[in-house]
């Protein structure tokens, strides 16, 4: 330490002896040592308060203000340490006294992208060669970061395109781009059109199109990546422009999955957002702070991009300002290329959504984050929460946090791989170019994925599990055929010019339905030739997994794109062929390794017969046996039709993350699914967990949720019984409070909470205070009285919000309609009239997701009005068993015919609209003589639709 000064008698003093020079040098270096030490000391005390003075600012309670309070609290005990250790002259242990402040934002940033630079770079897909076309390109982001690298693409300007235009294939105008209108209506379309160049408008936006109409009616060929748009756009335009719907676009050279497995940063960020308008609901509390509160009380490492300043655009929180980006740090990711390094390193990434209400425009980064492999927690948007059930919508924090901490390996792996399958299934970049080319009229060949499988023997398992598979395009042969074929012209031999990917397959394995979509997306993001699946679990696979190898250990794993003729003769001569690349670098070993999903050992579960179903005996002992070897408590019945994503995803993952999934029997019942992954996905979470069950009606389905629940309650042998539907959510534990709340109150037969609602905006159902007028409350209880259904017009609560006494509701004997619709209203309504008495509990407990789409359009056909005849037609015979058929009729009939049933039939196509009306006629037939008062009622039947 040689910054301290001597005293200057030190200096002059040349007659001291050496022993004595020395002695009075340590007395004055340790002298001055313990002031400059104890002023260090002062010094950092009073940055430590200084410091924990900046993390006291918001006053908001919030996970994150309590991560303030804690961080300043730290920084308060250092500081109260340091002042001690300074009045005592004395350094604070090696250990420290208290812990040490953690490590700030910015530097986990640095570390972040310092991680990310060191993975692979992106390849083209060795099934999606880069094309050959020159693209003139006026857009934003969107298209520019889609369509990266894919073709030769440049970027037009006001002040270069007369440079580039003769040189251009296709000339394609984003509905994003910041071009005057002037300058592509009076210039540029009329310059390319000359040329004969086709040119093609994709909007990316939703139906308020603007100056985006004009640009229409002068291209050749429009494009939407939004139906409702598209349909503005159909209308508005001339006949002779056509409008097709495509996919958002991604490009694997810029995010994709390889080399990604481990993370290379528990990093959880936000890069920043698209937001073309202003989007106020973000200011609402249910949107940001569930999204980041989650991830900072999970304790992960959080950091916040913030997106471009505009005036009255949403920013981030002040509360989040430790956890967000100065500008200097987010212009340490200057390109769209270190930005994509980035989502690739993490496992998880956010996304905010500043669209809420639409089923096709959401922010970029929900496919990106997807297509680079990582988990995506997002901010509700409608079409996220239809098509990509994967995403986590974050519904609260507590729910995010839990997701976080209790999630398997295993489980991220599988939210993962069916993002980066769903992506390069239906987004790649290069099939929606070709797409656009093609319908453009260029000479543009389209890509083909056709699946020849082979093996040594057909058995009937594997030729299932081969008629399973999602990919479509796909034949099977055996390997004896296959070397035949090489030299026959027999005709019943495959044609080997007839595919590209050739899959070895073993009768040792059962494959899952998407196991051949797997290796044929691989192809089409990575540039290896070989393709394989690995043999394990999550943990004693994953530093294989997403990366370059030199062989493959299971041909019964494998996939080959396009392999050499001599190669198909046996499974020697193709594994042969991998030998020229043993000694090869990581990013040039010929086999490209995905993941450990989608296969099994045969025999390693339970084979179900689907056509015939389950037997409800040998159910009934199951899972009663089940239920008590385990202990469990509370039985959840989940009914399912063809939606098993949603299952996975959804309604399974809010129960895992239960504090008391453990003691819950979670009935799974399928209706008779015809969609194979969904049966799969069924027998696979009844096969993991010992406290899932599953039960299958044969093949073919009822037509509703109504068979299933009615199975479900049945197959119960718990104490307490509640529902929850595929699509939908536990929230925050709410069946645990429920439980615990109906255990206090012996008087009580179920638990009833509140229902949070996402359709177009967000809302809470409650019940409570909807029925307050009617149900006596005494005793922390509410007492329904026989004439409570009348007084509270028989509004009804969701039968997923409420925990009921298992004997209590199969004593009553009700059935719910099978085929009917509505009949979860109809049921709380019967259980309602019977109800001695109810706990409160005055929270959400579910979520329900009110705008779950299989399709944008949603046309209203006959056959929906049959299912809810089926319901009126019981309804109305219960009603006149109880006595309440004059007053329903009288009170609450005509109401909700025309609010409910009116509104739905406007939205009939007119070729239905007669037999729709004939249907229903014949449902209000089953309540008689209808006295009609209201004018939309008689309106309809004084129309030619509504007389008989």
């Amino acid at each position: 330490m040689r910054w301290i000064d001597l005293h200057p008698s030190d200096t002059t003093s040349q007659t001291s002896t050496v022993a004595e020079r020395v002695s009075a040098t340590d007395a004055d270096v340790l002298s001055a040592a313990r002031a400059a030490h104890h002023t260090a000391l002062e010094a950092a005390e009073q940055a430590h308060r200084a410091a924990a003075s900046a993390w006291s600012g918001p006053t908001q309670k919030s996970v994150a203000t309590s991560l303030y309070a804690h961080h300043a609290s730290l920084h308060l005990e250092r500081a109260e340490a340091l002042a001690e250790a300074a009045s005592a002259s004395a350094v604070p242990p090696a250990d420290g006294l208290v812990a040490d402040p953690p490590e700030t934002p910015a530097a986990q940033w640095a570390q972040a992208l310092g991680d990310a630079a060191q993975l692979p770079s992106p390849e083209a897909g060795v099934s999606r060669p880069r094309l050959g076309l020159r693209v003139g390109l006026v857009a934003g982001p969107r298209l520019r970061l889609g369509f990266f690298g894919l073709a030769e693409l440049r970027d037009l300007t006001a002040e270069d395109w007369q440079t580039q235009l003769e040189h251009l294939d296709l000339l394609m105008i984003g509905s994003e781009t910041e071009e005057s209108p002037e300058f592509l209506l009076e210039t540029l379309i009329p310059a390319a059109r000359a040329r004969g160049l086709p040119v093609v408008l994709v909007v990316t936006s939703g139906p308020a199109l603007g100056s985006s109409l004009s640009i229409a009616e002068r291209c050749t060929q429009i494009f939407a990546t939004d139906p409702e748009a598209a349909a503005v756009l159909r209308s508005r335009c001339p006949e002779h422009v056509e409008v097709e719907v495509i996919p958002h676009p991604v490009s694997p050279l810029l995010h994709t999955p390889v080399g990604t497995r481990p993370a290379r940063t528990p990093l959880i960020a936000l890069l920043g957002m698209e937001q073309r308008h202003p989007a106020p609901h973000l200011e609402e509390p249910q949107f940001i702070p569930p999204l980041v509160d989650g991830v900072l009380g999970a304790g992960r490492t959080a950091a916040l991009l913030p997106p471009e300043p505009r005036p009255h655009h949403w920013s981030i929180p002040a509360d989040y300002a430790p956890w967000t980006l100065t500008r200097a740090e987010a212009a340490l990711v200057g390109s769209a290329r270190e930005t994509a390094q980035v989502q690739r390193a993490m496992d998880v990434g956010l996304a905010v959504n500043a669209v809420m209400d639409s089923q096709a425009v959401f922010d970029p980064q929900i496919l990106q984050l997807q297509a680079s492999g990582t988990m995506v927690l997002a901010t509700y948007n409608q079409g996220v929460n239809s098509y990509y059930p994967q995403v986590h919508i974050a519904n609260s924090a507590e729910d995010v946090a839990k997701t976080l901490e209790t999630m398997t390996l295993d489980e991220l792996r599988r939210v993962q791989a069916d993002g980066i399958r769903t992506i390069f299934t239906a987004h790649h970049g290069t099939d929606v170019l070709t797409r656009i080319a093609r319908a453009a009229g260029l000479e543009i060949p389209a890509h083909q994925d056709r699946v020849l499988v082979v093996a040594d023997e057909l058995t009937e398992d594997l030729r299932a599990d081969i008629a399973s598979q999602t990919h479509p395009a796909v034949e099977i042969t055996t390997w004896a055929e296959l070397a035949a074929s090489r030299t026959d012209d027999a005709e019943d031999l495959p044609d080997t010019s007839r595919f590209e990917i050739l899959v070895p397959m073993s009768c040792a394995r059962r494959y899952s339905p998407e196991y051949l979509a797997d290796h044929v997306a691989a192809f089409r993001y990575q540039a290896a030739a070989v393709t394989t699946k690995l043999d394990g679990d999550a943990d004693s696979t994953d530093d294989a997994a997403h990366q370059r190898r030199a062989g493959v250990a299971d041909l019964g794993l494998s996939a080959w794109w396009r392999p050499a003729p001599e190669a198909l003769d046996s499974p020697d001569a193709l594994l042969e062929t991998l030998e020229a690349g043993a000694g090869a670098t990581d990013s040039t070993m010929p086999v490209y390794a995905l993941d450990h999903l989608g296969h099994r050992p045969a025999g390693a579960r339970r084979e179900i017969d689907r056509e015939q179903g389950t037997d409800m005996a040998q159910a009934r002992e199951e899972f009663r046996r089940t239920a008590e070897e385990l202990g469990l408590e509370l039985a959840v019945v989940v009914p399912i039709y063809n939606n098993g994503d949603h299952l996975r995803h959804k309604a399974f993952a809010s129960l895992r993350r239960s504090g008391i999934f453990e003691k819950m029997h979670i009935l799974l019942i399928n209706d008779g699914s015809t969609d194979a992954s969904t049966v799969d996905t069924i027998e696979e979470l009844a096969h993991v967990w010992p406290n899932v069950s599953a039960f299958h009606h044969a093949r073919g389905g009822s037509g509703s949720a109504s068979r299933p629940r009615n199975t479900g309650l049945a197959l119960s042998f718990t104490e307490f019984v509640t529902y929850l539907d595929p699509d939908d959510e536990e929230l925050e534990d709410g069946y645990w409070e429920l439980l615990e709340r109906l255990r206090e109150a012996p008087e009580a037969d179920y638990a009833l909470g509140t229902m949070a609602v996402w359709t177009r905006k967000y809302g809470v159902h409650d019940y409570h205070q909807w029925f307050q007028a009617g149900v006596e409350h005494r005793d922390g209880l509410h007492w329904p009285t026989a004439d409570s259904l009348v007084t509270l017009n028989f509004r009804p609560a969701s039968i997923e919000a409420m925990v009921a006494r298992t004997a209590w509701l199969q004593r009553l004997g009700l059935v719910q309609p099978v085929g009917a619709v509505g009949q979860d209203s109809y049921f709380f309504q019967q259980l309602f009239f019977h109800t001695r008495a109810y706990v409160p509990v005055y929270r959400p407990v579910y979520t329900y997701y009110g705008a779950v789409e299989t399709s944008i359009v949603n046309v209203i056909s006959p056959n929906y009005f049959r299912k809810y005849l089926i319901l009126e037609q019981d309804r109305a015979a219960w009603l006149r068993e109880v006595g309440l058929f004059e007053v329903y009729l009288e009170q609450r009939f005509e109401s909700f015919f025309v609010s409910w049933y009116l509104q739905k039939y406007k939205r009939v196509l007119p070729h239905d609209r007669d037999e729709a009306a004939g249907v229903l006629r014949e449902l209000i037939a089953a309540y008689g003589d209808v006295r009609w008062r209201d004018p939309r009622g008689l309106e309809f039947f004084r129309s030619p639709e509504g007389r008989p």
